[in-house]
């Protein structure tokens, strides 16, 4: 009895020492298993379980593979999932703050410029705040490229949206495109493919060049219109209680982990992203067309009201609204 007392004792004390217990984390992605960002989240898991001794052990499934990506956040309330790798506009049918907050639109010239609104204009704690409300911990954002319109007709100004049919997926970028005069079609990525090649579509409003082109958009459309119309946040959160039973050392590792991953994406994803632009352009005789400063300004204005409609559904997303606007005018965009 005595020894045994002992061993346990010994054994408790061996753990105390070592630190927390090992925290097994169940993650879902918002791409498929053969996309970059899910290849990149494996290897930042791997690394992640090393460097902090196996206290952090992250399972990564692809998109779908647990649930829909439209019901992470309820799947990790419910235990079935500990965290996701994922965009904010999944979840605007549940909070129109969600909206507000993946996605900034027209609002900033590009991407480096909208992450400092992160990162010095308070956005990463409204954000947490908000996830906070769903028990959830928001670690950071993820770099995710802007995103282009493959069309069969060239839109070389926001007036030429008017008419055109286009596939939107709802939220924020639909409500900016319809108050361009744009007719929206709710169709499935796959479906829009057959829709363009028949004359249904005139546009297909998915995602970036690279995405674009792996799903087959080009095929039938010989323009790509980069008007700022849509530049969706990309973000990595947890379920609270699993990251308040880390360690002050396994949490800094997992915010250093996540914020490695963005930038390990920045280069993969550009990398990718001119690959693809050089194969439509030379390949595929695409032409590009980027809105020139007044459609920018125009867009602006138009973003400005759609801001003024969801902001007025909920204080949170009135919060943030009003945080984009103080940074866009400390910076001379307003």
């Amino acid at each position: 009895m005595r020894q045994t007392k002992l061993t346990a004792s010994i054994a408790t004390l061996a753990l105390m020492a070592g630190g927390a217990a090992a925290e097994s984390f169940k993650m879902q992605t918002f791409l498929g298993a053969t996309a970059a960002t899910t290849k990149a989240f494996e290897e930042m898991a791997a690394t992640l379980k090393a460097d902090t001794d196996g206290e952090i052990d992250i399972n990564v499934f692809p998109s779908g593979a647990v649930v829909g990506p439209t019901e992470t956040l309820e799947a990790v309330r419910n235990g079935l999932l500990d965290g996701h790798y994922t965009g904010p506009t999944f979840f605007a049918g549940v909070d129109p703050a969600f909206a507000v907050l993946g996605d900034t639109l027209s609002a900033y010239p590009n991407t480096d410029v909208r992450d400092k609104w992160f990162t010095e204009g308070g956005g990463l704690e409204l954000g947490r705040a908000l996830y906070a409300k769903y028990d959830m911990h928001m670690i950071c954002t993820i770099h995710w490229p802007q995103e282009q319109i493959p069309s069969k007709v060239p839109i070389r100004s926001v007036d030429d949206f008017q008419g055109i049919k286009i596939r939107a997926p709802g939220g924020l970028p639909s409500d900016l495109l319809t108050r361009a005069g744009a007719s929206l079609v709710n169709l499935t990525p796959g479906d829009a493919i057959g829709a363009l090649e028949t004359g249904v579509l005139d546009a297909s409003d998915l995602a970036n060049v690279g995405l674009n082109m792996a799903f087959g958009m080009y095929e039938n459309a010989p323009y790509s219109i980069f008007a700022r119309h849509s530049m969706p946040v990309t973000e990595m959160s947890v379920s609270m209680s699993k990251w308040n039973g880390l360690s002050d050392d396994a949490k800094g590792e997992f915010q250093a982990a996540c914020e490695g991953l963005s930038d390990t994406l920045t280069v993969t994803l550009g990398e990718q992203e001119t690959a693809a632009i050089d194969k439509a352009i030379n390949e595929m005789n695409v032409e590009f067309i980027e809105f020139g400063e007044a459609d920018a300004t125009k867009f602006r204005d138009m973003l400005l009201e759609v801001w003024d409609d969801w902001g007025g559904r909920n204080a949170d997303a009135q919060a943030i609204v009003d945080s984009h606007k103080a940074y866009m005018t400390s910076l001379g965009i307003l």
